[in-house]
Formats: structure tokens, C-alpha cells, sequence
């Protein structure tokens, strides 16, 4: 089937979005956020009820200890690592302390980027991955946007909502040509323990001061309403997000489910990785025999699909909702359009509920 036109523009201040998945009422099939299909594991439910007779006690001021136990996880120093209130929060917080003036973001991607940069007044300007290529980074895009000057880029790795993911080589080859020109280079990683085989970053880059890697366990953990996230960087810069992060970012529920989390056998996400695999492969093949839809190739837990045509804005969405099955619809999402939407790799019998209801599709 022909992909429909790319999407392409010249770099351009991003606008901001401030729309999100996650929001389904309840009882919908929530397809908008991309969360483990296996769910929280049972124990850190068990720790979130543990942590609730302590709701009259203060947590720590600053988690130290579970910074910690993020360093051991994915085999960095301690001093390398600071946790917040979700990966969200850090971006912001980074966004203070770095005092960016020239951003790039490669886009479409987490639209809580381009919201933070210009809450700082630095609004950023976009490297746009073009659909016609499969939204690949290219590192020409890059030499490009370094000799424009930019003071930092930030690419999502794998990159929301497109799915597509760069290679170690060229990640690394990003961050070395960012740091030749004193530019700082900020992957996303928020995704990556369910990209199948993919490896973070955080430990290639130890060697790299302008290198920043951020971690997110909502998505692996299945855990959105904790929110607890990480980011890993050289120690002079964690030490600057130490100073001025609020103290108490981390509540004591975040804090016990964080533990539990990190303390559970591979088993858990080895079953996740497996289940993601065969049903990212089962929703693209069945969906891309729906006419006019164009599924576009997925590395992680989610995939982006595109429509040829559409009556009205958000109305493969609508269509959907009648079955009250919740989806991302992209239109607003800067560097999307209309007819773009993210669909998240859910349970086999979710799965087949979601294609059952996409067949009946009729774009007229």
C-alpha cells in the first residue's frame, strides 16, 4: 500500500501540545497508554499497600538509597543517578539547570519537551523525521542542526510515538558529535525495556559529560500512577540537579513500589519482552490489511499508524470510541497531522477486540 505523503518542514519553534494518553474513562480498553502488558507486578502492588500505613511519616527528603538501587539496575555509579517524580519531572528540572537558549527536539516525539523548553523561554526548534523515510534520524539532520548552533538536542531512543529506534553506533556517534561541539545530547529512553533487545545508553555514555540519558519506570512497571523516573548523566551535572530539585520528590509510595520493582527476578520483563514481540507482530500484520491504514514498522511496545483519508479529523478515533476502545489520536502533536494516531501492544484478547473493531473501518 503507498504510505501517505511525508510530513515534512524546514526547523521551526515547536508548538505546544498538551494532550496525553492515559485519559480512557473507565471501563474502555485503554489502547492510548503504552504500558507493560503484563501489568504491575504483584509485588510492587503489595509494597504500594504496605507503604499506605505509613502515610503519616515523611519519606526521605532526597532517595538516595533507591538512587542506588537504580545505579545497580542498570550498572552505572550512584553518584551518576538522580530519581524524581516521574521522567516528566526531571525534563523540566533538567530544562532549569541546563538554561538551554538554542533546542533542538527531533520530531514527533514526547510532546512534554518542547512544553518544557518553553516554560524556560528557550522554545525549541525541530528536527523533523520525515515519514517518507520511516522517521529515521539521520546524522546529517544532526551535523545540520550542531552547525546552526544548537546548544542541545533531544532524541527519543525508542522514540514516542513512532516506535522507531536508533542504532547503538549511531546514538553514540550523536552524542560525540554534540560533545565536539560543546552541545548537549539528551536521549529518552523512557521505552527502552521493552524494545526487545535494545540496550540503554546510561553505561556507553559513562564516558561522555554532555551526554544525559532519562529513564522511566511508569512504562516497564506498568506503574503510571507512582510516577518515578531517573536520569543518568555525568556526576558534576546530577550534582546541579541535586541542588535544585524540590526535596521530597519521590512520595513513600513511589519509593517502596520503586524498590519492589527493581528487586524482581528477569523473569518479569523477559515474559513482557516476549509477549510485546509476538503481538507487536500479530496487531501490524492484521492491521495492515485494513484499507487505508498504514502501520509504521514498531521496535518497542506501541506503533504508530497512519490513514490514507479520513471524513473528519479524529474519526478513526471516533469510530473506536463506539466500541469504547480509547487510541492516541496525534493530530495536534507537532511534527503529526491528521489521520496519525499510536496504538499500544496490549493482551492477545485486547488485541483482538481492537482489530475486530478496526476491520469494520469504512473512510467514506
Amino acid at each position: 500500500m503507498k504510505k501517505p505523503p511525508s510530513r515534512t518542514a524546514a526547523p521551526q519553534a515547536i508548538a505546544v501540545d498538551h494532550i496525553h494518553g492515559g485519559s480512557a474513562a473507565e471501563g474502555w480498553l485503554d489502547f492510548s497508554a503504552s504500558l507493560n502488558p503484563l501489568g504491575p507486578p504483584p509485588e510492587a502492588l503489595e509494597a504500594y499497600q504496605r507503604a499506605s500505613t505509613r502515610i503519616a511519616s515523611y519519606p526521605p527528603a532526597h532517595q538516595r538509597e533507591l538512587e542506588r538501587k537504580f545505579a545497580d539496575w542498570i550498572g552505572v555509579e550512584p553518584e551518576r543517578v538522580i530519581a524524581g517524580n516521574g521522567s516528566v519531572h526531571l525534563i523540566y528540572l533538567l530544562v532549569r539547570v541546563l538554561r538551554i537558549s538554542k533546542p533542538y527536539v527531533a520530531i514527533p516525539t514526547f510532546s512534554e519537551i518542547a512544553n518544557a523548553l518553553a516554560v524556560a523561554g528557550s522554545p525549541a526548534q525541530s528536527i523533523q523525521l520525515p515519514s517518507a523515510s520511516g522517521f529515521t534520524l539521520r546524522i546529517a539532520a544532526i551535523a545540520d542542526t550542531l552547525r546552526a548552533g544548537a546548544d542541545a538536542i533531544w532524541v527519543g531512543r525508542p522514540n514516542s510515538p513512532t516506535a522507531t529506534i536508533i542504532e547503538e553506533k549511531v546514538a553514540l556517534e550523536i552524542g560525540g558529535r554534540c560533545l565536539v561541539r560543546d552541545a548537549w545530547c539528551i536521549f529518552d529512553e523512557a521505552f527502552i525495556d521493552l524494545a526487545g533487545g535494545a540496550r540503554s545508553l546510561a553505561p556507553l555514555l559513562e564516558r561522555n559529560p554532555r551526554a544525559i540519558v532519562l529513564r522511566s519506570l511508569t512504562k516497564t512497571f506498568a506503574i503510571p500512577g507512582i510516577r518515578l523516573g531517573f536520569a543518568v548523566g555525568h556526576p558534576e551535572l546530577i550534582a546541579r540537579m541535586r541542588e535544585a530539585i524540590e526535596p521530597w520528590s519521590v512520595n513513600a509510595a513511589a519509593d517502596a513500589v520503586g524498590h519492589a520493582c527493581l528487586a524482581l527476578s528477569p523473569d518479569y520483563l523477559n515474559r513482557a519482552r516476549t509477549i510485546v514481540e509476538a503481538e507487536r507482530t500479530y496487531l501490524r500484520r492484521e492491521l495492515s490489511q485494513v484499507a487505508g491504514l498504514h502501520v509504521v514498522p514498531s521496535s518497542a511496545n506501541f506503533m504508530m499508524i497512519e490513514l490514507a483519508r479520513e471524513p473528519s479529523a479524529g474519526a478513526f478515533a471516533a469510530h473506536l470510541a463506539k466500541q469504547r476502545i480509547a487510541i492516541r489520536d496525534l493530530s495536534q502533536l507537532p511534527g503529526c497531522g491528521p489521520g496519525t494516531y499510536r496504538i499500544a501492544v496490549r493482551s492477545h484478547s485486547d488485541n483482538e477486540r481492537l482489530i475486530a473493531t478496526a476491520r469494520l473501518w469504512k473512510p467514506t
